[in-house]
């Protein structure tokens, strides 16, 4: 898949929205994560943000900032896919790793656009549970794209 001046993003492969991907039958939290008006207004963004390096790159200095600033505890096991998350836009912006799906490209950037704001469904600023539901929204994304995590880690590891 190789970016365009016309569209930056030619999918790989025609799959259900973004939304789709992570609704499943894991429980309530899951439910209420993603019919909350901030993972919605994340996931009509994320193609926004995919289509705007500018919007991108801001998105990234701000995922970034984030991370160096936030208790790793609520992201426990996801926390090395977090990062890979942030990396992977990171390679699509700079146009160095393109070999992921529209959907799953749309689904990452939602899920860091969540990430990044602090006014979700339980706001950052809530002491010890402002997190919580940054972490399932990524741990979320993780069941749906963990594939391409591994493949886009492994691809890192195959450059050096």
């Amino acid at each position: 898949m190789k970016r365009s001046k016309t569209s930056s993003i030619q999918v790989r492969s025609k799959k259900p929205s973004v939304r789709s991907a992570v609704d499943g039958n894991d429980g309530v939290e899951q439910n209420e994560i993603t019919q909350s008006a901030a993972f919605k207004r994340a996931t009509v963004e994320a193609e926004a943000f995919a289509n705007d390096p500018e919007r991108l790159a801001k998105l990234l200095l701000r995922a970034r900032e984030k991370i160096n600033s936030i208790p790793r505890g609520p992201f426990a096991e996801t926390w090395p896919y977090l990062m890979a998350m942030i990396r992977l836009i990171s390679g699509y912006h700079k146009g160095e790793y393109t070999d992921i799906s529209e959907q799953n490209l749309h689904l990452i950037i939602a899920a860091t656009v969540y990430f990044v704001s602090p006014y979700d469904l339980i706001p950052d600023s809530v002491p010890i549970f402002g997190h919580l539901d940054d972490a399932l929204v990524i741990r979320l994304s993780v069941k749906s794209v963990g594939p391409d995590l591994d493949a886009f880690m492994a691809w890192e590891t195959s450059k050096v």
